[in-house]
């Protein structure tokens, strides 16, 4: 005779019923078996993301995004050729020819006789736009100034607004050996190859996990991965948009009259990945305090005597995370880390599990 061994789990409600525990028909052999054809899978997915990524970070067509220009961006977006700027580059060669000095209007020709122009030559101008490109990016490499470009120009006014398009549009870094470069486009491809994968990879472990877990064990598990998975992107979000142009901005910006910095390609490719990557996984804390609040670990009233020393652990998450040594940016990264914190009390309150009916009282 067949008894039926349903029984409610007096924590969870009648809607949580954990279902006959079955055991399984398969062998070790089997297990491993399915092992095996869930880890191709994953890895074929995984080797699929990475030429995906490659198609777009190698040569993609000019109307398509490139991943390197994507993560090129923050320090784009961070060279600010200003008026101001080349009419002191200018002003200066004036200067060295003319003690007198002037303010130089826009409307000034470069080319023009003095008083009124400023009487250079193509080589002078070269120089004065090339000077001003140095500074506003902060040593980072920009492109020569073309001698035809140098030829097209007549005003002050007209070779800022060369400038503005050149300081953003052509931007690019140094390459100090032949294997710089691809060392680096393959570096974003296994990055970016496995953030596209990851999706196929946890369904994976949880196709292989899940089917040994009670109802209520799923529902966590599946719960707290979709919660990691969006701290995690909310994390690179964060990371991209507000921690690396400020960092950038520091870091570029230090002794830049007296030192003349030269940012390698591979470098600075491995400084963006590891800021985007340690900031989303900073972001993972609601997450883990919340899965230890679940399966009875910690309670809320825990979490929050500890915040003392949460602060110190938040700031040392914050340190690693970013490898500037301002604490202007470390501040940006901990402030949301320690909001992240009391979200994650928040969740320990709601979600706290006691492991056995003593703990209630420390709940």
């Amino acid at each position: 005779m067949v008894t039926d061994t349903t029984v409610v789990n007096p924590q969870e409600g009648p809607e949580e019923l954990i279902g006959p525990q079955e055991e399984s028909d398969l062998t070790i052999m089997e297990h491993l078996i399915e092992l095996r054809n869930r880890f191709m899978v994953a890895a074929a997915a995984l080797i699929l993301g990475v030429i995906v990524v490659l198609f777009f970070t190698w040569d993609p067509p000019d109307s398509w995004p490139n991943t390197f220009d994507i993560l090129l961006d923050p320090a784009r977006d961070r060279i600010d050729v200003n008026l101001g700027l080349v009419q002191d580059e200018f002003a200066l060669l004036v200067h060295e020819q003319s003690p007198d000095g002037r303010y130089i209007p826009p409307e000034t020709e470069l080319r023009g006789p003095r008083p009124e122009g400023l009487a250079l030559n193509d080589l002078q101008i070269s120089r004065a736009l090339e000077n001003a490109l140095t500074k506003a990016s902060g040593g980072l490499s920009t492109p020569d100034v073309g001698p035809d470009d140098v030829r097209r120009m007549e005003t002050v006014q007209d070779a800022f607004d060369y400038l503005g398009g050149k300081s953003e549009e052509n931007f690019r870094l140094a390459s100090f050996s032949p294997t710089d470069r691809i060392s680096a486009i393959f570096k974003i491809s296994v990055y970016g190859g496995l953030l596209l994968a990851l999706p196929i990879i946890i369904y994976e472990v949880l196709a292989f996990i899940v089917p040994g877990l009670t109802r209520g064990e799923r529902r966590v598990l599946l719960m707290g991965t979709s919660g990691c998975m969006f701290f995690m992107l909310a994390g690179m979000a964060f990371a991209y948009y507000i921690v690396l142009p400020r960092a950038l901005d520091f870091l570029l910006n230090v002794a830049a009259e007296n030192v003349v910095s030269v940012t390698g390609v591979h470098e600075y490719i491995s400084f963006v990945t590891r800021i985007i990557l340690w900031v989303g996984i900073a972001y993972q804390l609601p997450m883990v305090l919340a899965i230890a609040a679940r399966v009875g670990l910690v309670t809320a009233g825990q979490l929050l005597r500890f915040w003392r020393y949460a602060i110190v652990i938040v700031f040392i998450l914050a340190a690693i995370a970013t490898p500037t040594p301002d604490p202007v940016t470390q501040s940006v990264v901990a402030i949301p880390l320690l909001g992240l914190y009391f979200l994650g009390v928040l969740f320990a309150k709601i979600l706290y599990t006691p492991r056995d009916p003593d703990a209630e009282a420390l709940a």
